[in-house]
């Protein structure tokens, strides 16, 4: 089961465009040793390079500057 902060990040990166829950879904069910958070932060760096969605908005927010 999801925590809410999982499911919040699950439906982030679906509403960002870096992974369909579809493909979430995958990588999670392959990879049934991981929590739903290891698997969004894998898919995250594995698609962007970045380790976390803050990295990923902070990063976005330096750049705005």
């Amino acid at each position: 089961m999801m925590t809410t902060e999982e499911m919040v990040m699950y439906d982030q990166v679906v509403e960002m465009g870096i992974a369909t829950a579809d493909e979430i879904n995958l990588v999670y069910n392959c990879g049934s040793w991981m929590n739903w958070k290891d698997c969004l932060n894998a898919i995250l760096y594995a698609r962007t390079g970045y380790r976390s969605i803050a990295q990923m908005l902070e990063e976005e927010d330096e750049e705005e500057l």
